[in-house]
Order: structure tokens, then C-alpha cells, then sequence
């Protein structure tokens, strides 16, 4: 059986588990996804996909029967450039990872942490403080926390920032039962009614027709004024445009913003994430989707990657199974 660990984080992986995987598996590894000259022969004798992409004008691949993927999104695969009758798996082991970044981010935004704390670092004023009467900032406690997407990561969020005194509701496309400190679950077809409740918006949700485009201009005006937004789900979730201008026109009072609408490419490698200059405005907090990206989720995903491989081969059910048979 031959596995093909395809790209930079499937090649980390492979580096990583290598002492897990079955001694029946023989591997091949290239960093490199672009490598004309060796790739056609790997791509043709693999079983095993493993990665984060595949791409039509990839050399055809067609023994492969299992693409596990090394993140949780597999929207980068173009599955119908593979054979039919395989099976996608993802990986998870990020949630813890990303709940603290969004309770972080929120409780930076609320306090004015990165804005306050860089005027004083630059200017030295004191105008935030009560030694000069300067407005209060904010915090978390008896506030509305909304999150958009109640998965593994959503319900993470909410049992971390129970113990903040958040006040938690949430919204999802399919039914799930409230608990874990979310007082109630609204349908995503009723967002609207949920919005205008929320001191903080936490985009949780994964990317898909029903929320592509979900939070566009109409629910950006819904949301309580003076609100903060945080996007872990993926750009294309929000209009970048009027995202841009409520912020700059500090309806919402603040943002952290994880994914994005572009991103680097060979030709562009420092490409930023968007046509506008989020990362001028003090009041967002900028980072290159990395809210997951710790020694702990690294551990946990590829643990859980060696796992499905050796079930793989062993013939038994697999996890975190996305497609069968497609």
C-alpha cells in the first residue's frame, strides 16, 4: 500500500508520524506539489492521498482510494479530477486552538487591549485612564455572545466563555440542542432575529452555499452598534467591502479577523488577505489564519491522521469521514 503525503503540511505530517505509521506502508513525500518530474509516477501508484489540495491539471491518480486530508476543510480538493468510489476524510483536534484565540480576541476587542495599549506605547497619553476621566473600556461580563455555526469549534467557543459571564446564543443549519452554556440555538434561517441581540459576532460556521455571502451589508446593519465581530470560518462567509466600511465607520467598534478573502501565491508570497487595509484600522486585530495553528493542534492532528491511516489499511471503519464512496 503506498501513501502520497502531497505539500509543506502534509510532508510535516508525515515527518511527524512517521514512527506510527504501519511498516506495510511505503511513503512518498513532496514538499513541493509542483514537482513535474517525479510526481506522475507517485500520483499513479498511490492508495493514499494525504493533503490539503488536489488540483485538475495534477497528474492522474487513479489507484487512489483514501484522500485524508491534513486540515478540516476539503474545499481545496477538486475530487472530480480523482477516481470515483473514493473516500474523503478531514482532520480536527483545532477546536481547542481556535476557542481560546476567539474568547482572546474577544476579550481584547471588549477592553481595547491592542488600541489602548499601542497609543500609550507610541504617545505616552494617559487619556484612556482614570487619571485623566477618560471614557471607560468595555468587558465581557453580562454581554451577548452569538455564535454562527454551532460544530465542534462553536460549542468549544461557548464552554470557554460560559465562565466569562457571557450571556451565549447561537445559530446553526441543522438542529442542536442548547447546553454547554448556549441558552438557545436559533435556526440559520433565523439569524436575523439572533443579530440584533449580539455584543460580540463569532463566525464559526464552515463555508458552503447556505453561508456563502451570509453576512453581507442588511445583517451587518442588524448587529447591535458598538458590537465586535470575530471571523475564524472562512472570508467568503462575509462581504469584505461593507465589513470594511462599518468598521471604518466604527458601527462595529472592533474586529479579528483569521480568514480571509485572498491569499499569498508563488508570485505573491506577502499578498495581503484583502483589497482593503484592515490592517491599518487600531481597532482590528489582523492575523494570518493561524488561530489554530498551535504545538497542541499539530500533536492532536496528526495523531489523529495516523490513526485513520492504519485503520485504513487494517480494514476497519474510518473517522472523521466527510464523503464514502464518492
Amino acid at each position: 500500500m503506498k501513501a502520497l503525503f502531497l505539500g509543506g503540511v502534509a510532508a510535516d505530517t508525515a515527518r511527524g508520524i512517521a514512527s506510527e505509521l504501519p511498516a506495510a506502508l511505503e511513503v512518498a513525500i513532496f514538499d513541493d506539489p509542483i514537482d513535474r518530474a517525479q510526481l506522475p509516477a507517485a500520483a499513479a501508484a498511490a492508495d493514499i492521498l494525504v493533503s490539503n489540495h488536489w488540483r485538475a491539471d495534477y497528474p492522474p491518480a487513479p489507484k487512489i482510494r483514501l484522500v485524508q486530508s491534513v486540515a478540516t476543510g476539503v474545499d481545496l480538493f477538486d475530487l472530480d479530477a480523482l477516481p470515483p468510489g473514493i473516500t474523503v476524510c478531514n482532520a480536527f483536534g483545532h477546536e481547542t486552538a481556535i476557542a481560546e484565540y476567539v474568547v482572546m480576541a474577544m476579550l481584547a476587542l471588549h477592553h481595547r487591549l491592542l488600541e489602548i495599549s499601542g497609543e500609550f506605547r507610541a504617545t505616552g497619553s494617559w487619556r484612556t485612564s482614570w487619571v485623566e476621566s477618560g471614557t471607560p473600556h468595555g468587558e465581557v461580563r453580562g454581554t451577548t455572545l452569538g455564535i454562527v455555526g454551532l460544530g465542534r469549534v462553536g460549542r468549544e467557543v461557548a464552554r470557554r466563555a460560559a465562565p466569562f459571564g457571557c450571556h451565549i446564543l447561537a445559530a446553526n443549519r441543522t438542529p442542536r440542542p442548547a447546553g454547554d452554556g448556549v441558552a438557545k440555538v436559533y435556526p440559520l434561517t433565523e439569524l436575523d432575529a439572533m443579530l440584533p441581540q449580539c455584543d460580540t459576532v463569532a463566525l464559526c460556521t464552515a463555508l458552503g452555499p447556505a453561508t456563502t455571502g451570509l453576512i453581507d451589508a442588511r445583517r451587518l446593519a442588524l448587529i447591535k452598534s458598538g458590537a465586535v465581530l470575530i471571523n475564524i470560518s472562512r472570508g467568503q462567509v462575509i462581504d469584505e467591502d461593507a465589513l470594511f466600511k462599518a468598521l471604518c465607520e466604527r458601527r462595529l467598534a472592533g474586529a479579528a479577523i483569521d480568514v480571509w478573502w485572498q491569499y499569498p501565491s508563488a508570485a505573491e508570497p506577502r499578498r495581503r488577505g484583502s483589497r482593503h487595509p484592515f490592517h491599518e484600522l487600531p481597532n482590528v486585530i489582523v492575523t494570518p489564519h493561524n488561530s489554530g495553528w498551535t504545538t497542541g493542534m499539530v500533536r492532536r492532528r496528526w495523531d489523529e491522521i495516523a490513526d485513520n491511516l492504519g485503520r485504513f489499511l487494517r480494514g476497519e471503519p474510518l473517522i472523521n469521514v466527510v464523503y464514502a464512496n464518492r
